[in-house]
């Protein structure tokens, strides 16, 4: 049960249990579990929690709990709406993002002619280099596969053509924004 205790000022504090109503007065043996008649005279009163709000857009909006106010049928707490943060914003889209796909962005590259082809036009270490740095990067460590993509941007020969295709397909899998950001020149947009 959620209690509110009337201060001495005539201020609700809230929340508040009776584990702090035993403390503040620990030579009353009070029941195991009081009923409201008994805590009326410590100013102790039972609180309703209202049911939240719904129907809103939890990206856009939060739910904030009021302080307690005295209603007709007793004490109750109610439910406010505000608009979110930027920030907050950020994190629930964080929170919301559909999960990276690496293993599908990995087979759909490795399908692809073209890739296959400017595999075989770059070193076999720098290739294998991108696979391994592909694995890690599924891992959360995209360094490798970044440094040796950004190695392969820097010796051209990729049109401008395949490389919105990668960036495409890799908005596609979900992979991250700074990831894909990565895949194309500092002058590309995608």
């Amino acid at each position: 049960m959620n209690y509110v205790h009337i201060t001495t000022d005539g201020q609700p504090e809230y929340p508040y249990n009776l584990w702090q109503l035993r403390k503040a007065h620990p030579n009353i043996s009070f029941p195991a579990e009081p009923t409201p008649e008994d805590l009326v005279p410590f100013n102790v009163f039972p609180v309703t929690i209202n049911p939240q709000p719904d129907g809103y857009d939890h990206r856009l909006q939060a739910v904030e709990q009021l302080p307690p106010v005295l209603e007709e049928n007793g004490w109750e707490i109610n439910w406010a709406l505000r608009d979110t943060t930027p920030e907050e914003q950020a994190r629930y889209d964080a929170a919301h993002a559909p999960e990276p796909q690496w293993m599908g962005f990995g087979i759909e590259l490795a399908a692809n002619p073209a890739i296959s082809e400017l595999y075989d036009n770059i070193p076999t270490a720098l290739a294998n280099g991108l696979s391994i740095g592909l694995a890690e990067a599924s891992k959360g460590d995209t360094r490798l596969f970044v440094g040796l993509w950004q190695r392969v941007l820097s010796v051209g020969g990729i049109s401008p053509e395949l490389l919105q295709q990668i960036a495409a397909m890799a908005q596609q899998y979900a992979l991250p924004a700074e990831f894909i950001a990565s895949l194309l020149p500092a002058n590309t947009e995608t």
